[in-house]
């Protein structure tokens, strides 16, 4: 059977459309990765404004600021010490075995000794010795540590783990705060540690110990920081995320000044003094903002999120992922993901420009 010129030219345009259809399908495939992969690239090229944090040198738990970091930082010491004359002991002993009993060339194979008492005695009390003596400072240390203080009345601080921010809750005081830690210099303090959902942990590497924060849980920290200062800290136990940016920030302070901001954070949301920030406000309370969140003074209850009655005076938004700017605020509230991946906050698309200017100058104002 002979093909025929109709055939043959069938048989190109067909295998032409075919690599056309395939073609299309490569470009759709490709097309369709690059939409999924979209807000992954937008992120990864964008640069998010991010605010100055600082916890300390690589080394900041051994330039303690507070009692308790300091006995940790003198048990750190007295472990390397012990560590170091063991090594030495050992490594030299090593070497001199090595250079004094190393076998030259025809010499007959050394007598065999099996059993030498004295030496199996003192190579087993050497390390129950240092053993004994690291365990003594060990227990001194932790039992320092973990006894409650000698005041009657430490000032009780509740540290919530949420994912991802801290919340501060001082009960006898009346305030709730996040992200941002206000600390009386040189008084008793009882860190009540918790979590609202995973384990957390709560470090400040110069002031405190690092502390699960466990669901249904309190674990205590018993400390006092004695050195006015700003000290950073954050989660170092992976928790989900947004994990990295669940920082937040401690501010020691004289007790006249930590007295003077307890009666600030008791006083009700500042009232909106421009058109803009009064538009904000209408709009905050006109939305699902206040399912979240509680701004004292307004109808906003919500307790999912931070208490945002003072939100404007703080270091950062959304626990140091963004800078406390108007901008910044702007486009928390436009997608919360571009500062903050994983974020739990909804993104809010269709607010306008100007809505959220007037969200931000709202927001900026409640200092």
């Amino acid at each position: 059977m002979r093909w025929t010129g109709q055939d043959s030219a069938s048989r190109t345009t067909g295998a032409r459309s075919s690599l056309r259809n395939r073609r299309i399908l490569l470009g759709g495939g490709v097309l369709g990765l690059l939409l999924a992969l979209a807000p992954s690239l937008a992120l990864a090229a964008g640069n998010p404004p991010r605010p100055d944090w600082n916890p300390g040198a690589p080394w900041a738990p051994l330039t303690p600021a507070s009692p308790e970091m300091l006995e940790i930082s003198n048990l750190f010491w007295v472990m390397l010490v012990l560590s170091a004359i063991v090594f030495v002991i050992v490594a030299g002993a090593i070497g001199f075995s090595v250079f004094r009993f190393t076998a030259k060339p025809g010499q007959p194979e050394p007598t065999q000794v099996f059993g030498n008492r004295t030496v199996e005695v003192t190579w087993t009390l050497i390390p129950f010795v240092v053993l004994i003596v690291a365990f003594g400072f060990t227990v001194h240390s932790i039992h320092d540590i973990n006894t409650p203080p000698k005041a009657s009345h430490p000032l009780n601080i509740i540290a919530m783990g949420h994912q991802w921010w801290w919340e501060f809750d001082y009960p006898t005081l009346g305030v709730t705060t996040a992200n941002e830690l206000h600390i009386p210099a040189g008084r008793e303090i009882h860190f009540h540690v918790e979590s609202a959902d995973v384990i957390h942990s709560f470090w400040i590497p110069r002031l405190q110990r690092q502390i699960d924060a466990n669901p249904g849980q309190d674990n205590a920290v018993f400390v006092q920081m004695p050195r006015p200062g700003v000290y950073d800290g954050a989660c170092y136990e992976y928790c989900g995320t947004g994990h990295a940016w669940m920082k937040f920030r401690t501010i020691v302070q004289p007790q006249a000044a930590f007295n003077a901001w307890v009666k600030h954070q008791l006083q009700p949301a500042a009232t909106p003094k421009t058109a803009l920030a009064a538009l904000g406000k209408k709009l905050f309370l006109g939305n699902t903002c206040v399912q979240c969140h509680a701004i004292s003074g307004t109808s906003a209850g919500g307790t999912v999120g931070p208490n945002l009655t003072h939100v404007g005076s703080r270091w950062a938004i959304a626990a140091g992922a963004g800078p406390m700017t108007k901008q910044a605020l702007m486009d928390w509230i436009h997608d919360p993901n571009y500062f903050k991946p994983g974020a739990l906050m909804p993104p809010f698309p269709l607010f306008s420009q100007k809505d959220l200017q007037a969200l931000a100058a709202y927001l900026y104002s409640l200092k």
